[in-house]
């Protein structure tokens, strides 16, 4: 065995990898004969110092290859592959003959190293890299409201694990250079098959061609309707996303449906603290409700109420809790004297009889009751004292039973008091 490897040595690598003469290649050779009469650790020791004094690229890639040599018949496939992988890495060309001859199973580790280090092009391979799943193009706003269209070319590698690999992305044609990023992104965000030679996977390269067209425009009251979701959901950012996607010109929004925009977008914006875009936004949606109302136009009641709440915001007083000021209850009374009057806190959202709001009749019922000290209400106290229509007050009276207030104080002490809560219908 010994003889057969000082034998068959100098056939190890390929003649692409002959360098002349020096100081490395000694180093080497002394390297060789300590692995063929099996001292593995001198040989270690002169891979160690030819590597050092290593003066050009191949005489490295020379001593990588002899230590995966040595890592392998030392029994450490793990080492010996590595030793591959940095001699692939100065020099993807390489190619080592011969291997087997040294030991059984040698050359299947480099062959191994050599298709992960490997690029191959679509003519090399048994099954090409495809295209499995991804995102859509995300079209750039400008772009598609010029209407911008044509063919992009995009090369990349897809990996053993059918991913592209960012560095080797090129964009080579595109109608526009906006196009590029998200081009880029898109082929982050894609998964392919993987290319396979003789079975196994490997590094591909892919030639892909997309024809971009302009999406169709979408549906502005769809998009504020999802932007309202993602709001109550705490994600304010998304909501205002989707309110400038509604505002925008491409959409063809008309003028009740950007007025619903600029005030969910406000919505949006006092959710992420940007009160003075907020205020901006409110301003350019109420002036577009009043001149829509004001040349008759019939708004859609969701768009009434909303327009009505924040308006109520606006002008509401800043000592009351937030549900005061955008809820149908008014401010709430007391029936006698206490020292701090009580407050509401919370109540169930009012069901408007169906037929009340077909007929557009509304109007302000007020409930009297007893309020305990835990702010509560006592059912069997509850009574209306006014009314517009008798069809409001069961409502009236349950939404009162099942609201929370902060209780009265009488004395510095929760007191037990009679109060009377104004509760609006509107009449849209």
């Amino acid at each position: 065995m010994l003889r057969r490897l000082c034998l068959t040595a100098s056939l190890i690598i390929a003649p692409a990898l002959a360098a002349g003469q020096n100081r490395t290649d000694a180093r080497i050779a002394v390297a060789r004969a300590r692995i063929s009469s099996r001292d593995f650790a001198t040989a270690d020791t002169e891979l160690g110092t030819a590597l050092d004094s290593a003066a050009y690229l191949m005489d490295s890639v020379h001593v990588f290859v002899w230590r995966a040599i040595l890592e392998h018949l030392q029994g450490s496939d793990s080492l010996a592959r590595q030793s591959f992988q940095s001699a692939l890495m100065l020099y993807p060309a390489l190619r080592v003959n011969n291997l087997d001859q040294v030991a059984p199973g040698l050359d299947a580790v480099f062959q191994s190293e050599l298709r992960g280090m490997h690029v191959y092009s679509g003519g090399e391979v048994d099954e090409q890299a495809t295209w499995r799943a991804g995102s859509p193009l995300v079209y750039p706003a400008d772009l598609r409201r010029r209407k911008v269209a044509g063919q992009a070319v995009v090369t990349a590698v897809v990996d053993t694990l059918g991913y592209v690999e960012e560095p080797s992305i090129r964009v080579i044609d595109v109608p526009d250079s906006e196009f590029v990023e998200p081009l880029r992104r898109m082929m982050l965000g894609a998964t392919f098959t993987p290319g396979r030679v003789k079975g196994q996977v490997v590094r591909t390269r892919v030639d892909l061609k997309f024809t971009l067209t302009p999406p169709p425009p979408r549906n502005p009251t769809a998009l504020i309707g999802a932007a309202r979701d993602q709001l109550r959901a705490h994600r304010a950012d998304s909501a205002l996303a989707l309110t400038g996607e509604a505002l925008d010109s491409f959409n063809n929004a008309t003028a009740g449906e950007r007025v619903y925009a600029e005030l969910v977008q406000g919505l949006a914006y006092r959710a992420t603290k940007r009160d003075s875009l907020a205020e901006q936004s409110f301003t350019t949606g109420l002036a577009g409700y009043r001149d829509l109302t004001a040349h008759g136009v019939d708004l859609a009641p969701f768009l009434k109420r909303l327009a009505d709440s924040i308006r109520t915001s606006r002008r509401g007083a800043t000592s009351q809790p937030p549900v005061a000021r955008t809820s149908p209850f008014g401010t709430v009374s007391v029936v006698g004297v206490a020292d701090e009057p009580p407050a509401l806190l919370s109540h169930p959202a009012i069901r408007y009889a169906p037929e009340m709001q077909a007929l557009r009749i509304g109007g302000t019922v007020i409930v009297e009751a007893t309020l305990d000290t835990t702010g509560h209400v006592l059912p069997a106290t509850v009574k209306v004292v006014q009314t517009p229509n008798p069809v409001f007050d069961p409502e009236a009276k349950r939404v009162v039973v099942a609201a929370m207030y902060r209780p009265a104080r009488v004395n510095r002490k929760a007191a037990r008091v009679t109060i009377r809560q104004p509760i609006t219908f509107a009449a849209y």
